[in-house]
């Protein structure tokens, strides 16, 4: 009962039930009305035909020709009968003793158990009134309107089985695409969803259906392929602190060691400690950034977020003797206060760490579009690497990455917040001349 082809084919089966049921109605009842139509058409002439007799002998002598009485004759199925008023004056030998109902109009009534049609013609003579009713036995005109009827519905029945077999082909072929987009389905694991592909060549109504598919597919292929990229990515960062650790303590195990030498030892493996915990601090960031739908949005100051940030960073700052400048009027946003902080955060401390010494940077901030401009004068970003700066664990320039503290997951976290706020952020870099990051809320 829960099948689409068994409710289709149903519904299928009824519209054709109802279709076919009002056609034969109408041509059943189209049919009856022409046969009884030809019928009275006759009656009506024949008794006009025996008034117009019975006017020549001014309703005194009944004298009727041969052909007459011969249509009229004992064993005749046609009849007639002259009314004065309610007093039957004269009729057919065909009625013997019987005599026809007086009615006024055209009907079909039951004489001699047989159905008889009778037309009154009503006409006057001398100021005297005189009705002539003439009638048939349509026994044999009401067999064929049934043995029409019967094959009407044999007719009918055969027409909708016909019907009903033509529609569940149609059914099927069209829900054909529909099973071949659920065999590809079946089919996807995670090592062919690059390889799944949904026929768009469909009916229009499923065109959105399969390109969705397909959409959907190409989404999960990317985040199933980046997964994989992150965690290869997470343990080969993992792995360095890890292999300095066991070959410190292997070192330090294999003789009798002065006591700063195994302080030494220490402090390499609470650095490779503190390396990891940053790894896996900013991971549980990320990863609650991304799972996270409750942010508490507030109108913030955008100029007073970025003031805060930047002293946060005086520290460092005023070791690599940067000099900094903000312009512009501040803005509103709705924003969530700590998350864009640490957006500010890790933009300016990467403006500062790939800064040259006696550097520069300038904020600019624009209240018309809502956006916010960092420029850097530091070592700046390869044309090629710039779309990656984003993915998690990139770097640039791994050359300087080594002397240079980070963990590559600080934009990764910036896009992330941004995303959840419906900001945009894009970034801009000339190699040794420097870096633009703007946000746009």
């Amino acid at each position: 009962m829960n099948s689409i082809k068994f409710r289709l084919f149903i519904y299928y089966c009824a519209i054709s039930f109802v279709i076919f049921g009002i056609l034969g109605v109408f041509l059943y009842f189209s049919l009856e009305d022409t046969v009884l139509k030809s019928i009275d058409n006759t009656l009506s002439t024949k008794a006009k035909a025996i008034a117009t007799l019975v006017s020549e002998d001014e309703g005194v002598n009944f004298k009727f020709s041969d052909e007459i009485l011969k249509e009229y004759s004992q064993r005749s199925k046609h009849y007639f009968q002259i009314i004065q008023g309610s007093k039957i004056i004269e009729k057919s030998q065909s009625l013997g003793n019987y005599e026809l109902p007086i009615i006024n109009t055209t009907q079909t009534v039951n004489f001699k158990n047989e159905p008889v049609r009778i037309v009154p013609f009503n006409f006057s003579i001398n100021n005297k009134q005189f009705t002539i009713e003439c009638a048939q036995d349509i026994d044999n005109q009401i067999d064929l309107l049934q043995t029409y009827l019967g094959i009407l519905s044999i007719a009918i029945v055969i027409a909708i089985f016909l019907s009903a077999l033509g529609g569940l082909f149609i059914v099927n072929t069209m829900l054909k695409p529909i099973k071949k987009i659920s065999q590809t389905i079946n089919k996807l694991s995670e090592s062919n969803l690059s390889k799944s592909h949904i026929d768009e060549n469909v009916a229009d109504e499923l065109k959105p259906l399969a390109v969705a598919f397909n959409h959907t597919f190409e989404r999960l292929d990317n985040v199933f392929i980046r997964q994989k990229q992150f965690v290869g990515d997470v343990s080969h960062e993992l792995k360095t602190p890890l292999s300095v650790i066991l070959m410190e303590t292997e070192m330090a195990l294999r003789k009798q060691r002065s006591l700063q030498e195994y302080i030494n030892t220490i402090n390499q493996i609470k650095d490779s400690a503190v390396h990891m915990k940053g790894i896996i601090e900013t991971l549980l960031k990320l990863i609650s950034i991304e799972n996270t739908k409750l942010i508490e949005k507030k109108a913030c100051n955008i100029k007073e977020i970025i003031q805060k940030s930047i002293s946060l960073l005086k520290q460092q700052l005023e070791k690599k003797r940067i000099a900094f400048s903000i312009q512009g009027n501040t803005f509103f946003a709705e924003v969530d206060e700590t998350l864009i902080m640490e957006v500010f955060l890790n933009l300016l401390d990467n403006a500062v760490k790939y800064n040259k010494e006696n550097g520069t940077i300038d904020i600019t901030i624009d209240p018309d579009k809502k956006a916010v401009e960092i420029l850097d004068s530091g070592i700046g970003i390869p044309d090629k690497d710039l779309d990656k700066v984003f993915d998690k664990f990139y770097r640039a320039d791994p050359s300087r990455a080594k002397t240079i503290e980070g963990l590559g997951l600080g934009l990764s976290l910036v896009r992330e917040i941004l995303d959840l706020h419906k900001a945009k952020i894009e970034i801009q870099s000339t190699p040794n001349i420097g870096t633009k990051a703007t946000v746009a809320f």
